[in-house]
């Protein structure tokens, strides 16, 4: 009985990649590798380019779940594929992968029209980057206990370089936690997710519905933050020191508290562990 191409293919990667003795299908390869008169050469070789790319599709679906869930195999593969022709992949581990495909989306004709997809490809893809990032020792409120008044003004907090900052439309926490109750059901299909994602509510997208993503003890995390909190985290981010920070949140928000405000977010951001000790 004579066999697709496409199985095939799936076939002899299953032999190359599992681990297994080889002696138990030794027929099925000798039929196989027999030689075939209606395959010439270039056929031959694209069973192992399509093998290939399809499996760095399928490592791409590990690495963003989500996105793959969420488009479905054949959308998510058209993505990767086109993608993946002008993005191959680079030396290095396989986090590296999906690193432009958010630029890529962006610019799009087609993809570049769903602003939903592209903020997923946006979290999923600094969930992957943020985890691989080296540990910093974290700046404690000891640490802050030892400035002197004096020095309060001119304080420079360098951040961490395991959390970022991002912005959506979307309520992207609502999304996860119904997706990751999806994925956990056996029967859960892609591309069969029975909701969507929904625009945040008027209140989360008048703070800005803003987004902090941060590795928490070696595990990936996402929570919303607000207006007051992503504008200090940006002004730290931007090397501002204590002084220049204040300044940024009284032009955004004249009607704060601002000596308190500011010091309750120094406070937080500690709690979080966002700042590394060295100090500029």
């Amino acid at each position: 009985m004579s066999m697709r191409w496409e199985d095939e293919q799936q076939a002899f990667w299953n032999w190359i990649t599992k681990p297994q003795d080889l002696r138990d299908s030794r027929d099925d390869i000798m039929h196989m590798f027999a030689p075939h008169r209606e395959l010439n050469q270039v056929e031959a070789l694209g069973i192992y380019n399509n093998a290939y790319h399809q499996r760095l599709i399928n490592i791409s679906a590990e690495l963003y779940p989500i996105l793959y869930h969420t488009l479905g195999d054949a959308v998510y593969t058209r993505l990767w594929l086109e993608y993946l022709e002008g993005h191959p992949p680079r030396p290095g581990p396989m986090s590296l992968l999906g690193d432009d495909l958010h630029t890529f989306a962006s610019q799009h004709p087609q993809f570049g029209q769903l602003p939903a997809m592209l903020d997923i490809i946006e979290l999923e893809t600094l969930l992957i980057t943020l985890f691989d990032r080296a540990d910093q020792d974290v700046y404690t409120l000891a640490d802050l206990q030892q400035l002197t008044m004096e020095q309060w003004p001119t304080a420079h907090w360098q951040v961490r370089d395991d959390w970022a900052l991002m912005r959506s439309e979307f309520d992207l926490e609502a999304y996860w936690a119904a997706m990751q109750q999806y994925l956990a059901n056996a029967e859960a299909q892609p591309g069969e997710v029975p909701f969507g994602v929904e625009r945040a509510s008027q209140q989360a997208l008048a703070q800005g519905n803003f987004y902090l993503v941060r590795r928490v003890r070696h595990r990936m995390q996402f929570q919303r933050i607000n207006a007051h909190m992503h504008c200090f985290l940006s002004a730290l981010r931007e090397g501002c020191n204590f002084a220049d920070t204040c300044s940024e949140l009284a032009r955004q928000f004249a009607d704060q508290d601002i000596p308190t405000l500011s010091l309750n977010l120094l406070l937080k951001s500690i709690e979080l562990e966002l700042l590394q000790r060295n100090q500029s």
